[in-house]
């Protein structure tokens, strides 16, 4: 026996094969047991307070952001337009020159959309068309086709680079928008109902002037909400709420049809070419400056916003409206729906069917769907008859 050991150890060594073993540091299984515990175990996000301006190159985008630059409460400001005549890298270098802690971050064109978006906390979709010149008068949903576009590339790229932020939509007609968004992050699968809000603020704003003026009491410490939508045949202002013993009640109906046709009055005014640019921009600044000290700093309250309710019974059953929120770390923590009077509650039954139709109109855009206008918006009492088949007159030959 041991000489045949030696026999064998006098031969030439033998090769033997390598073992199958696999190095987990740089395999697969090891990365995919880390996407797993990120997934259950998430990385703890430090929020930078960025705010995120799309369309900052547009009239409104300009005043918001030179308000929102003010505010110690945000640290980053990026502002973002694709269109290049509006020139949004000369409006955040006109920017910087102003002596406040908010850095200014300047993005032009799609390609830098997700530099612009990544990791803010606050998304306000502003600009796309306005009005329609020279009319002003342009039903809500000829204006919905020109920016849907706009809103829905900016939804699309809000879910798949900053899906925790907090989306304000001003884009009008907000109403068709807002369904807009919230539908297209449904089918993203990261729509979160407290982090979507349309940006009713400019009515509240007129609502809250308009009664004041006339009451004689201070704005600052006045509050008048505007419910139901954000269309001029939607927007239903509650006087009744306001807090004030000399308010004269025959002039509601008056300032209820004001606050309704501000954007065609001031349209007039400047000459039937644009809009209340510096109102509108200063209102949405306002707006996303309490959803950012709501985030940070404390619970917060908001005029009105158009949100999906909590409980639809508590808001005469409609399951989004516009209502007073408050926002907190997490987006939308609480809903004031008013008390209503006569009056407000009949106009807010015969504004229900028309925010009903524009909710819709979004909705549909965002799935896919086939758009029908709603059926209370059709007269029941006319009858539509086929045209009789005439039969061609002969000629006679004479």
């Amino acid at each position: 026996m041991f000489r045949f050991l030696r026999l064998l150890n006098s031969q030439a060594p033998v090769i033997i094969c390598k073992a199958n073993w696999q190095n987990f540091v740089k395999s697969d299984a090891l990365a995919l047991i880390e996407k797993q515990c990120e997934m259950y175990c998430p990385k703890p996000r430090f929020p930078p307070r960025k705010v995120a301006v799309v369309g900052a190159g547009t009239d409104v985008g300009r005043v918001a952001s030179l308000f929102l630059k003010q505010q110690k409460v945000i640290k980053t400001l990026a502002l973002y337009d694709n269109q290049p005549e509006h020139n949004v890298c000369g409006v955040a270098n006109d920017l910087a020159h102003i002596d406040t802690s908010s850095e200014i971050e300047a993005y032009q064109g799609k390609m830098f959309l997700k530099d612009a978006l990544h990791d803010a906390d606050v998304v306000l979709i502003c600009g796309g068309c306005c009005i329609q010149p020279p009319c002003c008068n342009s039903l809500d949903r000829d204006l919905f086709f020109y920016n849907m576009q706009h809103v829905r590339t900016s939804t699309l790229a809000c879910a798949q680079f900053c899906p925790q932020a907090i989306i304000a939509v001003q884009t009008p007609p907000v109403d068709c928008n807002y369904a807009l968004c919230a539908h297209t992050l449904k089918v993203a699968g990261v729509y979160d109902k407290r982090k979507v809000l349309g940006v009713n603020a400019i009515n509240a704003m007129r609502a809250n002037q308009l009664f004041c003026s006339i009451t004689g009491a201070d704005p600052s410490k006045n509050q008048t909400p505007v419910i139901c939508g954000t269309g001029r045949c939607t927007r239903v202002p509650v006087f009744s709420a306001a807090k004030a013993g000399n308010f004269p009640q025959t002039q509601v109906d008056c300032l209820t049809r004001l606050v309704r046709e501000a954007d065609e009055i001031i349209c007039k005014v400047k000459s039937n070419r644009e809009q209340g640019h510096l109102s509108i921009g200063f209102s949405t600044a306002r707006f996303v400056i309490n959803i950012m000290r709501g985030l940070f700093e404390g619970p917060t309250f908001i005029d009105s916003a158009l949100v999906e309710q909590g409980d639809p019974g508590k808001c005469y059953g409609m399951p989004i409206c516009a209502t007073p929120v408050t926002v907190g770390k997490n987006g939308v923590a609480g809903y004031a729906v008013p008390n209503l009077n006569d009056f407000e509650k009949r106009l807010l039954e015969d504004s229900k069917c028309d925010l009903e139709d524009m909710l819709n109109l979004g909705r549909c855009y965002a799935v896919g769907d086939e758009y029908y206008l709603h059926p209370q918006k059709t007269c029941p009492c006319i009858e539509w008859r086929p045209c009789q088949v005439c039969e061609p007159k002969r000629i006679r030959q004479k």
